[in-house]
């Protein structure tokens, strides 16, 4: 069975599976700061996904037009990004109810500014439920002074239970770790 985390151009839905609960959300429809902790983990856990960050480097869904004004950012297919908060080095684990056999996930646009634009080093990691590597995906810290377009990124099974992202933005980029803004998956 696939699912999708989908941001869609007309004023993003980011859609776990069928949405946030019933209804899309769009980026506007989000409260100031992003949606995080439990009001991120309860629309999550309701498609069989939690996510594990330090209190100190929250993951929030966030409307890609608070990130520096808007001007660092945009998801690929719409507003909402996946972001995490906080300082050098940091991680988060999505982890899944139940195995997935692939996870495929956009690093979003990146926006270079005047002064350009900087996203971390970092890696994604798949796990089995014993914590075996799966399958890895990364990039290495890029710096431009022109936009960077978003890029697609697959993780592959059998059995992934759960995905470590880990970023380090050695105190100097605008991000701690990969910013995404779409996932989909198959169990």
């Amino acid at each position: 069975m696939r699912k999708s985390i989908r941001v869609e151009a007309m004023g993003l839905l980011f859609a776990l599976g069928l949405t946030f609960g019933a209804a899309s959300a769009k980026a506007a429809d989000l409260p100031a700061g992003g949606l995080k902790g439990d009001a991120l983990n309860a629309a999550m856990r309701a498609q069989g996904m939690t996510v594990i960050a330090p209190p100190d480097q929250p993951v929030v869904l966030m409307n890609s037009e608070e990130l520096y004004a808007g001007a660092s950012t945009n998801g690929g297919r719409g507003e909402q990004v996946l972001v995490q908060q906080g300082g050098h080095p940091c991680s988060f684990v999505l982890e899944f109810d139940a195995p997935l056999s692939q996870l495929s996930f956009n690093r979003s646009r990146l926006l270079a500014g005047p002064s350009g634009i900087t996203h971390p080093v970092w890696t994604a990691t798949a796990q089995d439920a014993a914590g075996h590597s799966l399958s890895t995906a990364s990039e290495a810290e890029i710096r431009s002074y022109s936009d960077v377009p978003a890029r697609r990124f697959t993780l592959s099974g059998p059995g992934i239970k759960r995905v470590v992202f880990w970023g380090d933005d050695r105190g100097f980029d605008a991000f701690c770790n990969v910013i995404t803004d779409t996932m989909d998956w198959t169990r």
